[in-house]
């Protein structure tokens, strides 16, 4: 493979991550109506977008890294197996529990647009890399501003579980489409998680105390 990012994989890592990251937000709009939904409080009901947060961090923390352990094909696999159950499950919730823990796997699991950046960039020479990076991310800042408005409308017209299943027959296609044309990224990072994730904490105290 030619040391050049093709536009077609460029601009299909960058729909993928406005994409994944906008099941992050769906919710905000339509907390009200699951409020409603489901017969509790306004207050109450919150707690799912707070969840959904919640997960992204610890995707964040516990998923990310294992880009330098795990190929990226293997990762997506399970990710979006994951992701898909859980906007199902988000779904089809009847109590704010379900929903809660639905919406933190869903948190956890839309992570991937951290591992597409980085991949834009490995698969990019020299002079196409900051364009590649550039592209991914104005992808993923149009997914966070998007998905507001289309959980809204789609919520206001349609209902809010319809909103779900239409994020999970989304991230079918999309998973289909990045297992096709994705090249493999074999890692370097031969040790074990617990390494892996040690060296995490090496590198936070040995930057904290640089920039300090």
């Amino acid at each position: 493979m030619p040391n050049k990012l093709p536009n077609s994989i460029l601009y299909l890592l960058s729909i993928s991550a406005g994409l994944e990251v906008a099941n992050l937000y769906y919710n905000q709009p339509l907390l009200h109506d699951m409020a409603t939904s489901l017969g509790v409080s306004d207050s109450e009901v919150s707690n799912v977008a707070l969840s959904t947060q919640i997960g992204y961090a610890f995707g964040l923390l516990f998923i990310i890294p294992l880009g330098d352990k795990i190929n990226n094909i293997k990762i997506m696999k399970l990710n979006f197996l994951i992701l898909i159950l859980s906007l199902l499950g988000a779904a089809l919730s009847q109590s704010l529990v379900l929903l809660i823990m639905s919406s933190f796997l869903i948190g956890f699991t839309s992570t991937l647009p951290q591992l597409f950046v980085p991949m834009a960039a490995h698969l990019s020479n020299d002079d196409g890399r900051g364009r590649a990076i550039g592209i991914v991310m104005s992808g993923l800042l149009i997914g966070i501003l998007g998905s507001r408005v289309l959980s809204g409308l789609v919520g206001e017209y349609l209902g809010w579980r319809t909103v779900f299943y239409g994020a999970a027959g989304l991230m079918i296609l999309l998973f289909f489409l990045l297992n096709v044309k994705l090249p493999v990224i074999q890692p370097k990072f031969g040790e074990s998680y617990s390494k892996l994730m040690k060296s995490l904490w090496f590198y936070f105290r040995t930057e904290s105390s640089s920039t300090g």
